[in-house]
């Protein structure tokens, strides 16, 4: 191999070698709070299987690609696709975007405001958040439902706040339709004991602890629903979206972290049970190692 190619391939794989300079990472599924440190580069793969209310179970997954910009701003893209048993593969559509932490420093509530532009078909099921009114099956054909657009952009006033190692977070949602007026509501409510041990660079004055460890478990409780549409606001429990369920996660190196919830419908429209998994990469001063790579 030449020279200048095994010096690209060094750079490419130190490329991957960082970790992540802030031990504060988003641990929920549906709920957003933290943004990225800066010029750290997270990669997520979200596969989720559903048990549904009324017609055939699914799996649905999507791939995450998140760069911090600033420390207090976070760009983001998202792809996703279903797999409904006992019919083929669908793709669901794209995802693109964006929030900023209002204030440079903590405070008493930190506030966030998330703006993203989804680029979706009526086939798309992934779970992201949950709004409006009914169920969200797929109860006609799937060719049909592939072929038809459902943009929306989706706005989030985001509140969390930190005690040592346990971190609150609620979201209020706002899906606006692109091709009919009106908003659907929607909110995320989490709770959150980080890991003692994250394996995040900055970490001093503690030894590395065993692979199977439980300095490397973090744990919470997360709850989503809906919160009917600017005709009908609030709760209207029956008909009505909202799921609970406990969530983990487990930093398996410094780069590497699984995560995994067991949510549970509470009722009567929501699907009976949603288990959520999660693989998360992260890379710090991506842009200076992509630099020195090429």
């Amino acid at each position: 191999m030449p020279i200048r190619k095994c010096c690209h391939l060094a750079a490419l794989l130190s490329l991957c070698g960082g970790a992540v300079l802030d031990a504060q990472m988003n641990p929920y599924f549906t709920a957003v709070n933290y943004p990225l440190p800066r010029d750290t580069m997270m990669f997520m793969l979200l596969p989720d299987f559903q048990v549904a209310q009324y017609t055939r179970n699914f799996f649905t997954g999507m791939g995450m690609a998140q760069y911090g910009v600033t420390s207090r701003w976070t760009v983001g893209f998202m792809a996703e696709g279903n797999k409904i048993l006992g019919l083929p593969v669908t793709y669901g559509g794209l995802r693109f975007s964006t929030y900023f932490r209002v204030f440079p420093k903590d405070r008493i509530l930190n506030f966030t405001v998330y703006g993203e532009f989804e680029d979706l078909n009526e086939a798309a099921l992934y779970k992201m958040e949950v709004s409006g009114f009914g169920g969200e099956e797929l109860a006609g054909p799937l060719a049909a439902a592939r072929r038809t657009p459902a943009r929306t952009f989706e706005q989030r006033a985001i509140i969390y706040h930190d005690w040592d190692r346990i971190n609150l977070t609620f979201n209020f949602i706002s899906e606006t339709g692109m091709s009919s007026p009106g908003n659907d509501f929607g909110y995320a409510l989490g709770a959150f004991r980080r890991p003692l041990w994250t394996g995040m660079a900055g970490m001093t004055g503690m030894s590395t602890p065993p692979a199977l460890s439980l300095q490397r478990l973090g744990f919470g409780l997360e709850m989503i629903g809906a919160l009917g549409n600017n005709h009908r606001f609030g709760f209207d429990w029956p008909n009505e979206q909202q799921y609970l369920g406990p969530v983990f996660s487990y930093a398996l190196s410094r780069n590497w972290t699984v995560r995994v919830e067991p949510a549970f419908g509470l009722s009567g429209v929501s699907d009976p049970f949603v288990l959520r998994m999660g693989v998360m990469y992260s890379i710090d001063s991506f842009a200076r190692r992509l630099a020195h790579a090429f």
